[in-house]
């Protein structure tokens, strides 16, 4: 199994060895999830549920996960020696967009009532076929998550789900990504010299949100994306990450609102590690 598989700009290559896969599965945890929230696809659900949010806009993203059954010794009917690990599907967005060029993101975006969207997962699948190639029937829904304003004032609902045609390869539409890669889940629970972080304020925003990047590959995974993995990790594999989420007054973006076209930080009752 590749370290990580990527798509579009390095011309399909496959990067890496086994060696992410070993170190990944040293802990033992056996990975889960059941942590979702159910309602997926319920129309008044996300309506209300952005409604809440304060969000200017509504978009939703997918979180389209990888299982890889590993074997830690060359004995292939120990099963007690084998192990999941998850990769999670990302992408590079195109250089010549007008927002968020060039970063990482999910498969995903805005919500559009004329191209037939009703809910969330709808948007969340529409997005991903258009992008990337990935069809609903690809791809087993988990559920979803809270949802999340961006820094741009967009209410963002991430649905999880787990890819199972192992036949898929991406069709990138060139005009929107530059190119597809995965990455091991795990990392995003890990401080090893990959994560950083920043405290700042969003604007308008009175009181500063921790701002969470990962190092990958030549590629940096940060803000809202960065945000959301950790917390499909912490469900996934059970764990805190081993960094602190929040600030040290206790704030993350899950803690941040929209008022009047502002943001705003919901007040911490505690610090939270």
């Amino acid at each position: 199994m590749p370290d990580c598989v990527v798509y579009g700009g390095l011309g399909g290559n496959i990067c890496g060895g086994h060696a992410m896969a070993r170190h990944s599965s040293a802990r033992g945890m056996a990975p889960s999830f059941d942590g979702f929230e159910g309602g997926v696809g319920d129309a008044e659900r996300d309506g209300l549920a952005h409604g809440a949010s304060g969000g200017m806009k509504r978009a939703a993203v997918l979180c389209a996960l990888l299982r890889w059954r590993l074997r830690l010794s060359d004995d292939d009917d120990d099963d007690d020696d084998a192990r999941d690990r998850i990769d999670v599907l990302l992408e590079s967005r195109a250089s010549t967009l007008s927002s968020h060029a060039s970063e990482v993101s999910f498969p995903g975006g805005k919500f559009d009532p004329s191209s037939g969207d009703a809910t969330d997962l709808d948007t969340a699948m529409r997005e991903s076929e258009e992008e990337v190639g990935l069809r609903r029937e690809d791809v087993r829904v988990f559920g979803d998550m809270d949802v999340v304003l961006s820094r741009h004032m967009i209410s963002v609902r991430p649905i999880v789900g787990e890819i199972m045609n192992r036949d898929f390869r991406p069709v990138i539409n060139e005009d929107e990504v530059a190119e597809v890669f995965t990455a091991p889940l795990e990392m995003f629970l890990e401080d090893n010299g990959r994560h950083r972080f920043d405290d700042w304020a969003w604007p308008n925003a009175e009181r500063a949100i921790r701002v969470h990047y990962f190092d990958y590959k030549g590629r940096v995974i940060w803000g809202l994306t960065a945000a959301i993995l950790i917390r499909v990790a912490s469900r996934v594999y059970g764990r805190e990450p081993a960094f602190q989420e929040k600030t040290d007054d206790g704030v993350s973006v899950w803690d941040v609102y929209g008022e009047n076209g502002a943001a705003r930080v919901r007040r911490a009752l505690r610090s939270s590690m």
